[in-house]
């Protein structure tokens, strides 16, 4: 990352960068699932190439950073890198060297939208990529229910981007790697339908996602909808550091109403960990990153 935007932002509630810890040849995949005892090493950031959220719901271009810069500026340990609008790009040899220090890394095998390469291309590079990334312990389906995720009542059809014979199979895919990676799955606060469950017992994680930011009044409301519907699935929550819903910046109060609520659900153990959305947000001035930032230096150490 550039240096002016370390100096800009380092005076901005004092929030300290930590460096994840160097892996060594005696962590395993299964070691790496399993969260320590403080609050930071549960915390995730969505990962885009910068370029792709430019100008994409209001979002203002500025200082492009990687996914490696975004987490060690936030102080956050861990990764998803989400494929957008085809990017990053194949072959990933070179890319992934910048996770080489990241604590844990997840990948994703469908995303949208995607154009150039099919989710058969995306599984197989990511299958790839276990032999290369000892740290890379969850495959992500993005995006996955349709609009609302109600189920066609004409003729079956799924309210997935995958039927439930596909998932199913590609979790009997996982199953017989030698490395065993977790599955993870998106789903949105607008999408608590009961014909989600089948699909969802499919997967090993979810991660909920409030879309719109005037739905975080409801989020406490929403939560125990989906506990209703899935009781114990290990489950991360979702933390937009930008209104992509209604298309501009998220304000400070829902900034705080979704972390208060988070380490809240945290503390409880009604959930497993947090993703921040997402490392081009890091390169912009705003202050819903900066009041993230400050608030993971706060509370990072505490224990859970």
């Amino acid at each position: 990352m550039k240096r002016r935007i370390f100096v800009r932002n380092a005076s901005l509630g004092g929030a300290a960068i930590v460096l994840a810890p160097q892996l060594t040849v005696c962590d395993k995949i299964s070691d790496l699932q399993s969260y320590g005892s403080t609050l930071r090493d549960r915390l995730w950031m969505w990962g885009h190439e910068p370029e792709t959220i430019i100008g994409i719901d209001n979002v203002p271009k500025g200082e492009n950073i990687s996914m490696a810069d975004a987490i060690r500026f936030m102080g956050i340990p861990n990764v998803c890198v989400i494929s957008y609008l085809d990017k990053p790009e194949p072959p990933f040899d070179k890319y992934i060297k910048q996770f080489r220090n990241t604590k844990r890394v997840a990948w994703s095998l469908i995303s949208g939208p995607a154009k150039k390469y099919s989710y058969e291309q995306q599984k197989q590079e990511a299958f790839r990529l276990l032999k290369k990334m000892q740290n890379l312990v969850s495959f992500y389906l993005d995006d996955y229910f349709v609009d609302n995720a109600v189920p066609s009542t004409q003729g079956g059809i799924s309210p997935a981007n995958m039927t439930l014979e596909q998932i199913c199979s590609l979790r009997n895919e996982i199953l017989e790697l030698k490395q065993k990676p977790e599955l993870s799955m998106v789903l949105y606060s607008h999408q608590l339908h009961p014909g989600i469950k089948p699909h969802i017992d499919c997967c090993d994680v979810v991660s909920l996602w409030t879309w719109w930011a005037n739905d975080l009044a409801i989020l406490n409301e929403n939560f125990k909808k989906y506990r209703e519907i899935i009781p114990d699935k290990p489950t991360l929550l979702g933390v937009y550091m930008w209104d992509f819903g209604n298309r501009k910046p998220i304000s400070v109060k829902s900034m705080k109403l979704q972390l208060d609520f988070a380490l809240k659900k945290l503390q409880q153990r009604q959930i497993d960990g947090m993703i921040f959305h997402c490392t081009p947000l890091c390169g912009l001035d705003l202050e819903a990153v900066h009041y993230s930032r400050q608030w993971i230096a706060e509370h990072g150490n505490e224990r859970i």
